[in-house]
């Protein structure tokens, strides 16, 4: 399981029938409507080649709806290191919650606080015991969240949405 932080969502500016890849989505036509989209969608998508797909005969299409503001900007960390961090953000939930929001000005405040007063994160090694294998974290791990996080909020305020976690 894990936490993904990102920008508040909006509604899309257009929609495409394409998989994940990138230069597939690239090269889909847009649609102006939900409606549109699922109107054109293949009545066989297994059998679809997508111009750009690097997985031809393997992937599926399906309806995507695009951000107005292009390529939104995602953190996604596993539950253990989003609860440690939303700790050092001062946003952790007392029944701990790993789902929020806050205003982007808000927590890039938070963010800026935590970068000046924590400590550099020494890290925690991996543990194995039995079947169970946790895998620590990377000296600096911590920071570099931080600093990721920082500027998901920066640009969050520059596009005057919220950032939300779940």
């Amino acid at each position: 399981m894990s936490v993904t932080f990102t920008a508040a969502h909006v509604p899309s500016k257009a929609f495409i029938i394409s998989c994940c890849c990138p230069a597939a989505k690239a090269a889909a036509t847009p649609y102006a409507t939900y409606e549109a989209a699922c109107a054109a969608y293949p009545a066989e998508p297994n059998l679809v080649e997508l111009p750009g797909c690097e997985y031809p005969g393997r992937c599926r299409p399906f309806v995507i709806g695009l951000d107005p503001a292009g390529d939104v900007p995602e953190v996604n960390l596993a539950n253990a290191n989003a609860r440690r961090v939303l700790e050092v953000l001062g946003l952790a939930d007392e029944l701990g919650d790993l789902t929020g929001h806050a205003a982007a000005e808000d927590f890039l405040g938070h963010c800026l606080i935590a970068l000046a007063l924590e400590p550099a994160d020494a890290g925690v090694p991996a543990v194995q015991d039995g079947r169970f294998i946790d895998c620590g974290r990377p000296a600096g791990y911590l920071q570099d969240r931080l600093t990721e996080l920082h500027d998901l909020a920066v640009w969050c305020a520059a596009q005057g949405r919220a950032v939300t976690w779940a």
